[in-house]
């Protein structure tokens, strides 16, 4: 990592409520790393032009660049990332590790209908259009394989470890009535990973379960049923998912789990966007949803919506930028829990 001789520092964005100085302490207190913390200034023209500025050098030194692609809006976060990434070189720095939490666009991974784009290809080539970007470091890629999009090396994080850890802080060795769900085919893997990492822990299998959807037209499908192990009396534990958007398919899922008699829902998701309003339905239903921070919020947003819990992964990301400094250092070995024996 980097050019021999050169050394490492962390620039922050000042949308990250706080990622950049969580990073900075633990690699100081838990590793010894005096990594240098850099906030990012920007300031705009009349227009809305915005205009980055590092304010101190980083010359000849590897930047971890720590980012929130999605404030003030993902198109705004973006152009503020390809023109920060642009100051950075310019400034002679060794080489750019993009810490992006969230990653925008990767829903549309393929050509699914006629004249569309495949947008997290187009992603992959403007971060790689600046020769300085060597590394990307994120969580829970919209589908693992499109870290084949990229041609630099892309360590795609699991909230496996930070899920299954609140999950044991939350119901203890009790488990005998949990299930675990995939609201749909495409959480299975996640899920499956989640009740296996429980099962490694507490020495005893977790029950598994997904749902079952049937398409009734174009772009519209019903939930037909659920396959495994029934919700009936159970506390359903939603694994894994990946994004909350609007919420919709996950209201339905909820309703649905709810009407087959089980005792209570919750619901783990690594991205929580929460558009169209998705905040008053889950507030006026009181639904639990744990979500990590990867779309950093203030303390004041959490105050006003106690149905979302925060799970915070700022120094999971510190463990993998420490990882990523070493020679022969392994991120992979991040993705199991601390607790396991």
């Amino acid at each position: 990592m980097g050019a021999p001789g050169s050394s490492f520092a962390l620039v922050s964005s000042p949308l990250m409520h706080g990622w950049g100085d969580i990073i900075a302490q633990y690699l100081i207190r838990e590793r010894g790393v005096a990594m240098p913390h850099h906030k990012m200034e920007y300031t705009a023209f009349a227009n809305g032009e915005l205009l980055p500025q590092i304010p101190e050098s980083v010359r000849r030194q590897h930047v971890f660049f720590v980012h929130a692609l999605q404030y003030p809006d993902p198109n705004t976060a973006l152009m503020t990332m390809f023109l920060t990434n642009d100051a950075m070189q310019r400034a002679s720095v060794d080489g750019i590790t993009l810490v992006l939490p969230y990653i925008p666009y990767l829903r549309q991974d393929r050509k699914d209908k006629p004249r569309v784009p495949i947008s997290a290809r187009t992603i992959a080539d403007l971060v790689e259009s600046n020769r300085a970007v060597k590394q990307l470091i994120t969580i829970d890629m919209h589908a693992e394989q499109e870290q084949g999009f990229f041609s630099i090396p892309v360590d795609n994080l699991s909230s496996v470890r930070p899920f299954s850890e609140h999950i044991l802080d939350r119901f203890g060795t009790d488990t005998e009535n949990i299930v675990l769900l995939a609201a749909d085919f495409g959480g299975v893997v996640r899920t499956r990973r989640l009740a296996e990492e429980l099962t490694q822990q507490l020495s005893k299998n977790i029950a598994f379960a997904m749902v079952e959807k049937r398409r009734v037209g174009p772009n519209k499908a019903t939930i037909a049923g659920i396959i495994g192990a029934s919700v009936a009396g159970a506390r359903v534990i939603i694994g894994s998912e990946d994004i909350i958007d609007t919420g919709g398919t996950l209201r339905e899922v909820i309703n649905f789990v709810i009407g087959k008699g089980a005792l209570e829902v919750v619901t783990y998701a690594t991205h929580g966007i929460f558009s169209n309003n998705a905040e008053q339905y889950f507030a006026e239903h009181n639904f639990w949803v744990g979500c990590t921070d990867s779309i950093p919020r203030s303390p004041e947003y959490y105050a006003a919506n106690s149905w979302l819990t925060k799970i915070p992964i700022a120094q999971y990301f510190a463990e993998a930028i420490f990882e990523a400094t070493q020679p022969g250092g392994s991120i992979s070995k991040l993705s199991t829990s601390r607790r396991r024996k």
